[in-house]
């Protein structure tokens, strides 16, 4: 059973850690340029309990931390907020979990924040977490040239969104 709670600073550990330093699982990610340690992690984490314009969750499956979904920008004018996620475990890939997440975190932005839209950005080479947006009801909504630099190369970013006064 798939299930996403605010993270807190105890499930920072080795394991959560090991995720960024894998170059499959940052290969799309800004993280590839970042050094992580468990006590930069853990003041990260700290900081998002602290600010109210995001929210960081935790993905677990049952008590096995997995991935983290973020939701931010929660303070617009415009009621949108952007979200971003990963799966830290590899061997959850390609199982529907992070489609699983994010319609999770769809509920959040209806029920708890009463959000207009929700937004994504990712590379066009990309293919999972298009389908996952794809699979979550998004829709694409531009496209960025050559605006990101990942592995070497410049992709161009995706822009989704998803007007959530459309399921409520």
């Amino acid at each position: 059973m798939i299930r996403i709670e605010i993270l807190k600073e105890e499930d920072v550990t080795s394991k959560y850690l090991d995720w960024y330093k894998s170059k499959e699982v940052i290969r799309f990610s800004d993280n590839q340029y970042r050094n992580f340690s468990l006590d930069s992690q853990i003041n990260y984490v700290n900081d998002c309990l602290k600010n109210e314009d995001l929210e960081l969750y935790g993905i677990f499956d049952e008590t096995k931390h997995i991935g983290n979904i973020c939701i931010s920008g929660l303070k617009s004018f415009h009621s949108r907020a952007e979200i971003s996620y990963v799966i830290g475990d590899t061997t959850y890939w390609g199982k529907g979990i992070a489609s699983k997440a994010v319609n999770l975190m769809i509920k959040v932005g209806i029920e708890k924040y009463s959000l207009n839209k929700l937004f994504a950005g990712t590379s066009s080479k990309n293919i999972a977490s298009q389908k996952v947006l794809l699979n979550s009801g998004f829709e694409l909504e531009g496209i960025r040239k050559d605006h990101l630099f990942y592995n070497n190369q410049w992709q161009d970013q995706y822009d989704y969104g998803l007007l959530l006064k459309n399921i409520r």
